[in-house]
């Protein structure tokens, strides 16, 4: 059954990011390649969510509890993305050099931000994880821990791809 249900959110993620990669590739210029690149991680993670929500297998009563859950990990993602848009413009300035104490208070900043960020999903999630039998409880841990590793291999290949800086966002753990 589990070999099914990822079978299933391979084909899922695999199928709801053809577009949003073709589009990629044929984008030509930096703008529109950052444009496309933040439309396929919007992709990308409704893919992951559809996957983690469809590997609990949720019940009715615990679909209430869902939304919450989800509201949190698009707003974190929202954020985020609307940050690195932020940190982007800021480096389209060549002029504008950071120090090593520069970069030091930024990555403070982004820890501060994503420990917060990490509060607020455990919240959400509370009411959730609360409602999962027995099963679902022992499904969620590494479910999530796909979700989060995805994101993170999203990352790591964003700044492999010459996406990223010592000052760029998306230096910050996910």
């Amino acid at each position: 059954m589990k070999k099914v249900l990822i079978a299933a959110v391979s084909a899922i993620t695999l199928a709801g990011s053809a577009y949003a990669i073709s589009a990629y590739a044929a984008a030509d210029d930096n703008s529109s390649r950052f444009e496309m690149r933040m439309q396929l991680r919007a992709a990308l993670l409704d893919d992951h969510i559809a996957g983690l929500k469809a590997g609990l297998r949720l019940t009715p009563d615990q679909e209430k509890n869902w939304a919450a859950f989800e509201g949190a990990i698009r707003a974190i993602a929202k954020d985020r993305m609307e940050r690195m848009r932020a940190m982007r413009e800021a480096r389209k300035d060549d002029s504008q050099k950071f120090s090593p104490i520069d970069r030091m208070r930024m990555m403070s900043d982004r820890l501060a931000k994503g420990s917060a960020d990490l509060k607020t999903l455990a919240d959400a999630a509370t009411p959730l994880y609360a409602s999962l039998d027995e099963t679902q409880k022992r499904d969620f841990g590494p479910l999530f821990r796909d979700f989060v590793r995805e994101g993170r291999r999203e990352a790591r290949n964003w700044r492999e791809h010459g996406h990223g800086g010592m000052d760029g966002e998306e230096h910050g753990a996910q």
